[in-house]
Order: structure tokens, then sequence, then C-alpha cells
């Protein structure tokens, strides 16, 4: 059973929730944070959307070109600059299979630490399952 449940955009990339037959908890979810072109897409565990979007707003704030801004298990975050415009790279980390790197605009930052909050949210709302949906209308409606 694998499932998209997209959740936004920014100009330049894509996030969306993925549910995997992966098991129960977290291990069964991830999000994808994507270039718009589709060169690029890096995937992070369900656990991590919510720890993204602070590294992410924290980088913002200590943005120093050229300098490591963040780094872990799953992402290496890189302040970059070119042709005048600074990014961060977001770059997946030397223990996957593949090094891909999705950059992100600075001015994109908070706007994608927004979309990666709801995306952890979803995560957190469809983990809970079904159970708190009735299985009948009520008559008043």
């Amino acid at each position: 059973m694998d499932e998209r449940y997209p959740i936004g955009d920014t100009e330049s990339v894509s996030v969306a929730v993925l549910r995997h037959d992966a098991g129960e908890g977290y291990r069964g979810w991830s999000v994808a944070v994507g270039l718009r072109g589709g060169e690029a897409t890096v995937h992070v565990p369900g656990h991590y959307p919510g720890v993204l979007a602070g590294r992410l707003r924290a980088a913002d704030v200590r943005f120093v070109v050229g300098a490591r801004l963040g780094r872990d298990e799953y992402l290496d975050l890189t302040a970059l600059v070119r042709d005048g415009q600074e990014s961060l790279a977001l770059s997946s980390s030397a223990r996957s299979p593949v090094r891909v790197t999705v950059e992100v605009p600075r001015e994109e930052l908070n706007a994608l630490a927004r979309l990666l909050d709801r995306a952890q949210q979803l995560i957190e709302e469809l983990r809970q399952g079904l159970g708190l949906v009735p299985d009948s209308v009520p008559d008043a409606f």
C-alpha cells in the first residue's frame, strides 16, 4: 500500500508524505522534498520532517556562505552562493547509497519549514488511524 499525500510547493521544491508497507509506527512513513523540475529528491523518515523544519529555520538565522549549518544521520545542510543567489543545500548523508542534493533558495527556507511542519502534522494524524472516524453519520445530517 504505497500512498502519496502532496503537502505543497515553494517556487523550487515540492513536499509530499509517502506511506509505505514498511510496518507500523514511523517506519511506514517518509517525506519527499523534491525539486519541482524532478531533477532530484531527498527522502527523510516519518519522524524527521518536524526536526528538519527547525533546522531550516536555524540555518536561515545563522546563514554564513560556505558553512555547514547542520549534519546528522539523514542530511547535511550547507550554505551556498551561486551567481549572487544564496541557497541551502540539503544533501543526503554519506551513509546513503547515492548522494543527492536539493538546493533551496534562502528566501524559501521558512516556507519549506512550514510545509515540513504540515507534513509532520499529517503523519501524526494518519498514524492515529481511522479509529476516530464514526462508522455512520448522525441522523441530524
